[in-house]
């Protein structure tokens, strides 16, 4: 018997194949879309607290404020879109002594003491909103 062509079953089975193949793969893009969007609004969300982040200040500890009012002293915004959208963003700013440091705070002679006394400050300072939060850690010296 000579067989030129493909029975029916074979076809068949083929197509279940890939069909199933289909799937898996639009289940996998389906995902990595989601993933995608997951870290999209993350990224997002930490390059807006960054704002608050860089332009921190004592005064706002323990408070509610929006993105708007951490860069408003600073910077000049005339689009109106873009102030409203900074003003929509609020986070709650917490800041707090995580350490000092003072290396020459005891021992050595009283003139050296009084040249080289400082003392390093180790701060974290959080922003959170309603789903997200971060922090950063910052370093500063403050002579004495």
């Amino acid at each position: 018997m000579n067989k030129k062509a493909f029975t029916l079953i074979e076809v068949l089975v083929s197509v279940v194949i890939l069909a199933t193949v289909a799937v898996l793969l639009f289940e996998i893009s389906s995902n990595s879309k989601n993933n995608f969007l997951v870290l999209q609004k993350r990224i997002d969300y930490v390059t807006l607290s960054s704002l608050a982040l860089i332009h921190n200040d004592q005064k706002y500890h323990n408070s509610d404020k929006s993105l708007y009012d951490f860069i408003r002293e600073d910077y000049n915004i005339s689009d109106y879109e873009l102030r409203k959208y900074l003003k929509d963003r609020k986070v709650h700013y917490s800041h707090e002594e995580y350490t000092t440091f003072s290396p020459f705070s005891e021992g050595g002679s009283e003139q050296n003491q009084s040249i080289l006394d400082f003392t390093i400050v180790f701060d974290k300072v959080f922003t959170t909103d309603k789903k997200h939060s971060s922090f950063a850690y910052k370093i500063y010296i403050k002579g004495n």
